[in-house]
């Protein structure tokens, strides 16, 4: 898949993601950086971050299973995979659905193109400045 074909998938999987997070789902990420890239894609609800420390991290949990659903946006790498699956198991023993699904969706468009959340932005930008028309004079 090019990442002019990959865009337009990812671009649903961002309308998916803004509209759960316009809903009230929030989205755990692991740091500053990838909520800002969430919030520069245009991604308006609340967005908590995960510290790497496994006891806060399940102190974090517990205080995020006052929702109901909760969407997981980690890394593509391989921690960022462990901590998606760290996050997901204590979620769903706390009575809260942990919603993985744009993840592992966006993981599989861009996969070849960015390795975690905080890339998405450029990648995107850089995809659609690609698509732009030339315009002589």
């Amino acid at each position: 898949m090019t990442p002019e074909e990959a865009l337009e998938e990812i671009e649903k999987v961002l309308d998916e993601i803004r509209d759960l997070s316009q809903s009230g789902v929030p989205i755990i990420v692991e740091g500053e950086k990838d909520a800002k890239a969430l919030r520069k894609l245009n991604v308006k609800g609340d967005i908590h971050k995960i510290s790497e420390d496994k006891r806060t991290a399940l102190n974090f949990l517990e205080k995020l299973s006052t929702y109901k659903r909760v969407m997981i946006l980690t890394d593509f790498d391989r921690a960022g995979n462990e901590l998606a699956r760290f996050c997901a198991k204590h979620l769903e023993s706390l009575n809260t659905e942990a919603i993985v699904e744009p993840r592992d969706k966006l993981k599989a468009l861009v996969r070849k193109f960015v390795k975690d959340i905080e890339g998405l932005p450029k990648f995107v930008r850089t995809v659609h400045a690609s698509q732009r028309p030339v315009t002589r004079r």
